[in-house]
């Protein structure tokens, strides 16, 4: 792959302007702050197809005309002098696009790879990075790696909608979501959820509190399970049970992470973006936030009837998912805890099938005598702390996904973790009324096999 040069895009806008974060930057800010022991999950770089007939120069009117259109894509999150996260909105001016010719040995995988890893916080320039790849100067693919601190998952889905079918007509922008949380309707809904987390985590033994004492132990594991059986367990488990399939995937993240840790009750943060907001359909920035939950795993339980429980929890938990950052670590501060302890030291699962760039830029086949395949994962697209899982895929596909900060997970734990998932979903899928003990035996009984 050659590069054949860059080209200067103009964007206009409403004016500069300048004013707090929303909650939705300020928690990614404070991930991105604590967790990123690697660039590798700064940014987010899907991969649009340039519809047949376009030329350069389309390409070109398109990226300007959205980056106009969509004020996440000229704000610039930045510590304010006060030490308080701050976003500043560019109102014009221009932006770069790397042009790439293809050749025989293309390897955009690599190249999106490359736009990954740009460091993109604070730094007082634009938010993204854009590359089109030409083949006999016919623009091919659009690479736009983009900040999560500018987008979440559920944003990327706009955005690419977006391509495929511009709209018109001003979205909601962050500048308004700010003024919006500064509000007293929000102002009320973050203390109701501050209490919602105070209440879920009281007297939680939270499973990756205390650093490991092993010198060197710090590090990073990242790794996906792919499996085309599983996309068909999750469907069918989905129907016979009647519920979704959010629920019966955190339920079985749930019970192989308790037969794992030990425990009864786990405590849990879910990911939610809170696109279900009517205000929100077209708007392109971050709406995700971490809900408090904890899951009680009875024994006596049998996994249909977790699964309801896991989905009322849930719920709760994404209605309580709207935060203030400041205010959740003063609630917590006063019961001798902090946000970076609380945040860091439970797990999260991050469910974003549907439309998402899939966790592997080329899906895995499963291993000889396997029906899934387990391998190291590149890049890491989505928030996390010292214990992640996300989920995406779709009927086709389904892939899980670990990153693990060793300092605080054992790497034996780290790597067991995605099989166990696959097993519990396998078990569950082979008996509906199995109970969770059984479950859970069998998952440490696999475990100690290894």
């Amino acid at each position: 792959m050659n590069h054949h040069g860059m080209k200067a895009v103009p964007f206009s806008g409403s004016g500069d302007w300048e004013g707090p974060a929303t909650w939705g930057q300020q928690g990614f800010w404070d991930s991105l702050k604590r967790y990123d022991c690697t660039s590798w999950y700064r940014n987010v770089a899907p991969v649009w197809t340039v519809p047949e007939g376009w030329s350069l120069a389309d390409v070109f009117q398109l990226l300007g005309s959205t980056v106009s259109r969509y004020e996440g894509l000229r704000t610039d999150v930045r510590e304010g002098a006060d030490g308080r996260l701050r976003q500043r909105v560019r109102g014009r001016g221009e932006f770069p696009v790397e042009i790439i010719e293809a050749t025989d040995e293309s390897d955009f995988a690599g190249h999106a790879a490359r736009l990954r890893a740009l460091p993109m916080i604070g730094n007082g320039k634009l938010p993204f990075a854009a590359a089109v790849v030409v083949e006999e100067g016919r623009p091919r693919q659009l690479i736009w790696a983009i900040s999560h601190l500018a987008v979440d998952a559920s944003s990327v889905r706009v955005l690419l909608s977006h391509l495929d079918e511009p709209r018109q007509g001003p979205p909601p922008q962050p500048k308004d979501q700010a003024e919006a949380e500064a509000g007293d309707r929000l102002a009320q809904a973050a203390e109701r959820s501050t209490t919602a987390w105070l209440r879920a985590l009281a007297g939680a033994d939270l499973p990756f509190v205390a650093r490991r004492p092993e010198p060197g132990a710090g590090g990073i594991i990242q790794e996906t399970l792919t499996s085309r059986p599983a996309a068909t367990r999750l469907e069918e488990l989905t129907a016979v049970l009647g519920t979704d399939a959010s629920a019966v995937l955190l339920a079985a993240v749930s019970v192989a992470l308790g037969s794992h840790l030990g425990l009864r009750s786990l405590p849990l943060q879910v990911v939610t973006s809170n696109r279900h907001r009517s205000d929100t359909e077209d708007y392109l920035g971050v709406l995700a936030q971490l809900g408090p939950m904890t899951v009680d795993l009875n024994p006596d339980q049998r996994f249909g009837d977790a699964v309801g429980q896991v989905r009322r929890r849930s719920l709760r938990a994404y209605s309580s998912a709207l935060w203030s950052p400041a205010a959740l670590d003063s609630a917590l501060r006063g019961t001798g805890r902090s946000a970076d302890e609380v945040l860091g030291a439970t797990c999260t699962f991050n469910d974003v099938r549907g439309g998402f760039p899939a966790v592997m830029d080329h899906p895995a086949q499963p291993d000889p005598g396997k029906d899934h395949a387990v391998r190291p994962l590149p890049w890491w697209p989505y928030q996390g702390g010292r214990c992640g899982i996300a989920v995406a895929g779709d009927q086709e596909l389904l892939q899980f996904a670990v990153r693990a900060d060793t300092a605080y997970v054992a790497p034996k734990l780290a790597r067991s973790l995605l099989p166990a998932i696959d097993t519990v979903l396998r078990l569950a899928h082979e008996r509906t009324d199995a109970l969770v003990g059984e479950l859970t035996a069998t998952v440490a009984g696999e475990l100690a096999d290894r």
